[in-house]
C-alpha cells in the first residue's frame, strides 16, 4: 500500500513539473534526465547477457536463437543501437563447435542475413547434423554386426573341418 502511495505522489510531482514546461520536447528531455541513467544501466546488463550467452552443445539452436533475439529486442527497446552485422556476429560467436563449419562458410562467402533467416539456416544445419550422426551410428552398427558374423565363421577348434 505504501509503495502505491509513493508512486502516486511521485507521479503528482512529475505532473506538476511538466505542467510548467512549454513543449513536449522539454518534458521528454526532463524525463530522460531523470530516468536516463537507469536505462543506461539496464542496457549494460542486457549487453552483458547477450555477450555471455553461449549455446550449450546438444541443446536446440532454436531455443538459443530465441533467447539471443529476446536480448536484442530488449536492447532495441532501451535504445541501445546495434547494427545488423554486429547482431549476427554476436549470434555466430555464441555458437558451439558443432557449428564451426557453418560459421566459417558464412564468413568466407561474406553472407548477409536477417536474424530470422539465420535462425532458419541454423535449424537446417542442425537437422543435417542429426541425420549425419544417425548415418554414422548406423554404419558403425553395420560394421560391428558384420565383424561378429565374420568372426563366427573363423572360430574353429583344432581337429574341426
Amino acid at each position: 500500500m505504501a509503495k502505491c502511495y509513493i508512486l502516486g505522489s511521485m507521479s503528482n510531482v512529475l505532473q506538476q513539473q511538466h505542467v510548467r514546461m512549454a513543449t513536449t520536447a522539454e518534458i521528454m528531455l526532463n524525463l530522460k534526465e531523470l530516468f536516463g541513467a537507469q536505462n543506461h544501466t539496464i542496457s549494460l546488463i542486457g549487453i552483458k547477457g547477450l555477450v555471455s550467452t553461449k549455446m550449450v552443445e546438444g541443446t536446440p539452436v532454436r531455443d538459443h536463437m530465441l533467447k539471443i533475439m529476446s536480448f536484442l529486442n530488449e536492447l532495441d527497446i532501451l535504445g541501445a543501437i546495434m547494427d545488423a552485422k554486429t547482431q549476427i556476429d554476436s549470434v555466430l560467436a555464441s555458437l558451439p563447435g558443432s557449428f564451426k563449419e557453418f560459421v566459417m562458410t558464412y564468413h568466407i562467402n561474406k553472407l548477409t542475413m536477417t536474424l530470422t533467416k539465420l535462425l532458419n539456416q541454423l535449424q537446417s544445419t542442425e537437422d543435417l547434423q542429426k541425420v549425419n550422426k544417425k548415418s554414422v551410428l548406423l554404419a558403425e552398427d553395420d560394421v560391428h554386426s558384420f565383424s561378429k558374423l565374420k568372426g563366427k565363421g573363423k572360430r574353429r577348434g583344432k581337429g574341426q573341418v
